[in-house]
């Protein structure tokens, strides 16, 4: 081989390494840049069904005999829109003892943020009947603090939060599949599934996730452990922060801090299932922390499908919550 046939080689192979550098820097660039949306539908939408995670339930709480459940969630995909897409999870509600992904409330939501350019999945999770499995400290807790007839419902929230999570960790761990941009995050929940889009945007990686073990719960191996639960924007819509609530009576955890995620809460000043107090002392929080929040009492509504035919300024609940996540995400609004 001779000299210029050897430096004709080296010359190619340091264009060729220059092209690949550049692709991949155009890439990254192109992923920083904020996702485009738009406040009118745009995309036809295709629906599919994925198991994101197992959990275990139980004849009774912490009985022994138990069997895993495939956790499932749909995946509502804008068809044809540009990649760089954010990704909302709607969360449905139900008291912690009923409810399903399969509600037309929460169809029509997933529906509403796919058709408009983001990548959103609605979750199901473990209700009090299927008796996940939970902590001795979090039982022994349950027991002592709450009145016995309340005792399932607020048993099966560490289960449920520890299925939201595990959820999210599926999304970011798919987020190529889609074309997610998981710097660009939101949660969408009602009631129950309120409460849990606040956990999600304000407790740490491991709350809801390593008060249990392997050992204890073998299917904690199916969730994603590698991957972040990463929230960055919450909307609670008749929410209270039971979730939240219950870490601290528990274990004596404060999940707020000044790494929250940004908050919209909308809640009716007659509501007896979330009492709108709820809602204020969760704004005090934010209030303390300096998190970005807003907060729409709804005069005279009473708990979800009342409150979501309020309006505000014009706005239902839905365009209130696209405008927000879409100020807090700085997202480039088109259409």
């Amino acid at each position: 081989m001779t000299k210029q046939t050897l430096l004709f080689i080296l010359c190619l192979f340091c264009v060729l390494v220059m092209s690949s550098v550049n692709a991949q820097e155009e890439t990254v660039d192109e992923m920083r840049e904020s996702p485009v949306v738009y406040t009118e539908p745009q995309f036809e939408i295709q629906v599919t069904t994925h198991t994101y995670a197992q959990g275990l339930t139980h004849q009774d709480w912490r009985s022994d005999a138990a069997e895993p459940m495939d956790l499932v969630l749909d995946v509502y995909e804008p068809i044809d829109a540009p990649g760089n897409r954010p990704a909302m999870m709607i969360i449905h509600g139900g008291a912690f003892r009923l409810g399903n992904r399969d509600d037309g409330r929460f169809v029509s939501m997933a529906e509403y943020f796919a058709s408009r350019g983001w990548v959103t999945v609605s979750i199901d999770y473990r209700l009090a009947g299927d008796h996940g499995t939970v902590p001795q400290d979090w039982y022994d807790g349950i027991q002592a603090s709450v009145e016995a007839a309340n005792q399932d419902t607020t048993m099966a929230i560490y289960a449920a939060s520890r299925d939201a999570k595990a959820a999210v960790r599926w999304l970011h761990a798919n987020a190529d599949t889609y074309q997610i941009n998981t710097d660009y995050v939101s949660a969408l929940g009602m009631s129950a599934g309120a409460s849990l889009a606040i956990m999600l945007g304000t407790t740490d990686e491991d709350i809801y996730r390593d008060e249990l073990t392997l050992e204890d719960d073998p299917t904690l191996a199916s969730t994603n452990l590698d991957q972040p639960a990463d929230v960055h924007t919450v909307v609670a819509l008749s929410m209270t922060p039971a979730a939240n609530t219950l870490m601290e009576i528990v274990y004596g955890i404060n999940t707020y801090d000044e790494t929250d995620a940004a908050l919209m809460m909308m809640n009716g000043t007659e509501d007896r299932l979330a009492d709108i107090s709820e809602a204020e002392l969760l704004r005090d929080q934010y209030e303390a922390t300096g998190v970005p929040y807003a907060f729409y009492p709804i005069e005279g509504a009473g708990h979800s499908l009342n409150m979501m035919r309020a309006e505000v300024d014009g706005m239902a609940p839905l365009e209130l919550a696209l405008a927000f996540v879409v100020e807090q995400q700085t997202l480039i609004v088109e259409g």
